[in-house]
């Protein structure tokens, strides 16, 4: 039986680790001071026009000091601004030649693991599941986590030791594909980023202002164009401003919960995440002589 260690308990850590115990993992979770009595949590499945599958994470030990055991997986499911803190040295040090997994997106977070991990031991998986602290309403029959798997997706994983993650995912159900290319996850960023700190700075109104979407469509071109030149890709079209309005028309009313309690909910709780990476995608385009005006516009109307 492998030995998973997840690092935060918050709903995509719990999402995981219910998927990661239902390959055969004993999963531990490592949290704050004072969160050791935390004994698992109800998710609920969310499904499109029939009720919510229920579901139970019982974690096997929940610690906020590592133990200096044999560790075969470190899920880091916290956001990017967390991944900068000292206690990953500390970590680093009990988990010796564990596979490191960061769910983590902004384009600095592999380099920052990277001080501190050998890059051989570090795999990026890219989220496809909208989780969220439940109920937002009443689409769920309980608190506890619900999450919603888009139909057809399938998680990326990157990395040397990816097979071993895409297998470990793929034992507990789910669509899981090894990604050879890396800055996938960050193009995604790129992508959506601009478009929630424009939602943040219009107060979460969906659908959002026309000439909101074109400044956000301008940041996410820039964005692109500076994950793309850090990567080597090549620089693909962005979803054009008026596809995206049409989406945020649409979607509220084909998702099986509320969309814009759950942008705000969850984007609020991760704003100092926003702001990272707008910030770090402009110094990165100015650094490299790439046009950052519409990033740089969006950031600016972001409140402090």
């Amino acid at each position: 039986m492998s030995k998973v260690l997840i690092v935060g308990a918050g709903a995509l850590g719990q999402v995981f680790g219910a998927w990661l115990a239902a390959a055969g993992a004993q999963v531990s979770y490592l949290v704050r001071p004072g969160r050791e009595g935390w004994e698992g949590a109800s998710l609920y499945r969310l499904r499109w026009g029939r009720a919510p599958v229920s579901e139970r994470i019982v974690p096997y030990e929940v610690i906020s000091e590592p133990p200096r055991v044999r560790w075969d997986m470190v899920w880091l499911c916290v956001d990017s601004p967390a991944l900068r803190g000292e206690w990953t040295n500390a970590l680093r040090a009990v988990t010796g030649t564990a596979t490191v997994v960061t769910i983590g997106q902004d384009s600095g977070d592999l380099r920052t693991l990277a001080r501190v991990w050998p890059q051989e031991q570090i795999v990026q998986v890219t989220p496809t599941l909208l989780a969220y602290q439940a109920p937002l309403e009443r689409e769920v029959p309980g608190p506890g986590v619900a999450y919603w798997v888009p139909p057809g997706s399938a998680t990326g994983v990157t990395g040397a030791r990816a097979p071993q993650v895409v297998a470990a995912l793929r034992a507990g159900g789910v669509r899981a594909r090894r990604v050879t290319r890396a800055g996938t996850g960050e193009l995604t960023a790129a992508r959506m980023i601009p478009y929630i700190a424009e939602l943040e700075s219009s107060g979460w109104r969906l659908p959002a202002s026309s000439r909101g979407l074109r400044r956000a469509a301008a940041a996410v071109r820039e964005a692109v164009a500076v994950v793309s030149a850090q990567y080597g890709l090549r620089a693909s079209l962005a979803v054009p401003s008026w596809v995206v309005g049409l989406g945020l028309r649409v979607l509220p009313w084909l998702l099986p919960f509320d969309l814009r309690r759950y942008l705000e909910t969850h984007f609020t709780k991760v704003s100092v995440q926003t702001r990272m990476m707008l910030d770090g995608w402009i110094a990165e385009g100015a650094a490299r002589a790439l046009p950052v005006g519409g990033l740089s516009a969006v950031r600016d109307r972001l409140p402090a």
